[in-house]
């Protein structure tokens, strides 16, 4: 496979930048971000732009946050009780916790897989429940806890330098769920478990913000 397509499953190497010129994120060609093509798990400027590419290719792309990680949205930004965290257990600054409500409750937990962290992104406003997602606690305050569920590069105009790594045939099971196999994805530093390791790093989270 040399052509980036829906249902194979790529590899890339990028870096993130503001317009600015600002470094947001590295990711290099030893360890490249590897997911599958077409299942809405990349922002789509950039999955627009890798479709059609060559393995080896190298490109830039603009892209801007409505096709980017959305626009900021102050209605993610929430004041809750820490009562309403009690069954999370330790909570500190900048821990990301996924959030369901429905019109009699609300409630946040743990993201506990890949799967379940991309799905809850907030990235746009066409769900029911749009403000169900991954939020990040803010500020904690002495009775409550500020979450914000906007992406951390939510508002931003921002710049791929992206290289096209590989382009491989996808298992049945990774077609299944749309995201590569656990055991290669925790060897390309990618998606897996979420232990008391990873949450704690913020690096890791970095990678698993797509």
């Amino acid at each position: 496979m040399e052509i980036v397509q829906d249902k194979l499953k790529v590899s890339i190497a990028y870096t993130l930048m503001e317009r600015t010129g600002k470094i947001l994120e590295e990711v290099p060609a030893t360890h490249p971000f590897v997911y599958i093509h077409g299942y809405n798990n990349i922002i789509p400027g950039l999955e627009n732009a890798l479709c059609g590419r060559h393995v080896g290719e190298k490109f830039s792309i603009d892209i801007d946050a409505e096709m980017g990680y959305g626009l900021f949205r102050n209605d993610l930004i929430l004041e809750v009780p820490k009562e309403e965290l009690k069954e999370v257990g330790e909570i500190w600054l900048g821990m990301e916790l996924e959030m369901y409500q429905d019109e009699d409750i609300r409630e946040f937990q743990l993201p506990e897989t890949a799967d379940e962290f991309v799905d809850g992104l907030n990235l746009d406003g066409d769900d029911d429940n749009d403000a169900d997602g991954i939020y990040t606690i803010k500020e904690i305050r002495k009775e409550t806890v500020v979450v914000d569920g906007n992406h951390p590069f939510a508002g931003k105009d921002l710049t791929f330098d992206v290289q096209v790594i590989a382009v491989d045939t996808p298992s049945f099971t990774e077609l299944e769920s749309g995201f590569p196999d656990k055991d290669e994805f925790d060897e390309q530093g990618g998606f897996g478990e979420f232990d008391e390791e990873d949450l704690n790093n913020p690096d890791n989270f970095n990678r698993r913000w797509r």
